[in-house]
């Protein structure tokens, strides 16, 4: 016998007995087997059906690089190195696999798998052009293939083209019927696209095939948030309450419908029982100091929302809002640092601009209150809501530098305290 011959039965006879040790077959029956890398492909072949990624890239790359060119030992090691979080790498590879499944082995069942793969190499880069190439490559090969349908969809939710997105997803769900996933994407795209009542539709499938899937359940309710329908929303969360007490999805759902009602010891009830949950959970944080604001308990809600500014610095709307608390209770010198932050952090938005000026006409500092209020009426316009009260203010302020009258001073008196936004 031949020296390759004999060493292919007994490397034949170590081969895993695993899903893998058909590909080992396979491979000893194939054009590709040589003993110079032979016992690295073997390695890497019982590594990968041990889960041992990398070991399975380092023996398969090795094998490779001694000149092993068979697609699937190519694929193998790509797929290995992705496992390893070795993406760059993994991407070479795989566009190697590909190529070499398109001179030898066309009809192999991992070929449009490497497309696959390539594909989402790709999309996770932005590159949408290559992306879509290799997508049309993998369905081309295998008509049926869910999963790049999937991928299609995602490809084009990222690019705003929502309509071709859904007919992806649509095109996966026939694939793949019984799988929640298509109609689950289906239903978000729909959502972006502002379609609410074939979003609807469309969870509604999902449901069907998943009834107490607290995934769907819980875009069934921002659907209803969508359609201004609370009631839809707040049934939607209870039921998975119901099936899930430690749901903090849906605690956080049941107190923001409960804000949107104006249910506010609900909604603290309901942001406090998160935190009984997750003590430093940000949304529930933020969300019962603006209940306890609404609340009028304005130490607390100021407690809570300088922990939000602990645990995320950079939380504009929480700056915002402390600003407001700490103007209702005549605390300037604190206001002006929480507005002063606001317009660090976002130097486009001029709110803190009219309140400011507000704060600056109670400190009888006419002339900064001017500037702020000038600046105010710029950004806003003389025909919005913000830009015609801090025009009103500025009128008073500019009456006040003039000559002071004890009218104008009497008429500073009555304005109303600035809250917190929602």
């Amino acid at each position: 016998m031949r020296l390759a011959a004999i060493a292919a039965i007994l490397l034949a006879a170590l081969a895993p007995a695993s899903a893998v040790a058909s590909e080992w077959d396979d491979y000893l029956a194939g054009k590709f087997q040589n003993f110079v890398w032979d016992d690295e492909v073997r390695t890497g072949y019982e590594a990968y059906a041990a889960q041992d990624y990398e070991a399975a890239a380092e023996a398969l790359t090795t094998a490779i690089d001694k000149g092993c060119k068979d697609p699937v030992v190519v694929f193998r090691a790509a797929y290995a190195l992705r496992a390893t979080g070795q993406t760059d790498k993994a991407a070479g590879y795989f566009t190697a696999a590909a190529a070499q499944f398109g001179k030898a082995r066309t009809d192999h069942h991992y070929r449009p798998e490497a497309h696959y793969y390539l594909a989402e190499f790709y999309v996770q880069h932005a590159k949408h052009d290559e992306a879509e190439w290799e997508l049309e490559q993998a369905i081309e090969l295998r008509k049926n293939f869910a999963e790049a349908y999937l991928l299609y969809g995602d490809l084009f939710t990222a690019q705003g083209k929502y309509a071709f997105a859904a007919e992806k997803y649509r095109r996966a769900h026939e694939v793949d019927p019984k799988s929640t996933k298509p109609l689950y994407n289906l239903a978000v795209t729909l959502v972006h696209a502002g379609k609410l009542d074939d979003a609807r539709a469309a969870i509604g499938e999902a449901r069907k095939l998943e009834p107490e899937n607290d995934k769907v359940g819980l875009l069934a309710a921002t659907i209803a948030l969508a359609a201004k329908d609370l009631d839809g929303a707040h049934a939607e969360y209870a039921a998975i309450y119901v099936r899930n007490a430690g749901s903090i999805d849906a605690l956080l759902g049941l107190g923001y419908v409960a804000w949107r009602r104006g249910e506010f010891d609900e909604a603290a009830t309901q942001y406090a029982a998160v935190l009984e949950l997750e003590p430093d959970h940000i949304e529930a944080v933020y969300g019962l100091g603006l209940a306890e604001a609404k609340l009028a308990k304005t130490d607390e809600a100021i407690g809570h929302l300088l922990r939000v500014i602990e645990i995320q610095p950079n939380n504009k709307n929480a700056h915002y809002n402390l600003g407001s608390l700490y103007q209702n209770k005549g605390d300037f010198d604190k206001a002006i640092e929480q507005y002063g932050e606001v317009m660090k952090l976002d130097p486009n938005d001029r709110t803190p601009n009219y309140n400011l000026g507000v704060i600056f006409i109670r400190m009888r500092r006419y002339a900064e209150a001017q500037t702020y209020l000038e600046e105010a009426v710029e950004a806003f316009g003389a025909d919005t809501q913000w830009g015609r009260a801090a025009q009103q203010m500025l009128d008073l302020v500019i009456q006040i530098r003039q000559d002071r009258p004890v009218e104008v001073e009497k008429e500073l008196e009555k304005l109303d305290k600035g809250g917190p936004a929602d």
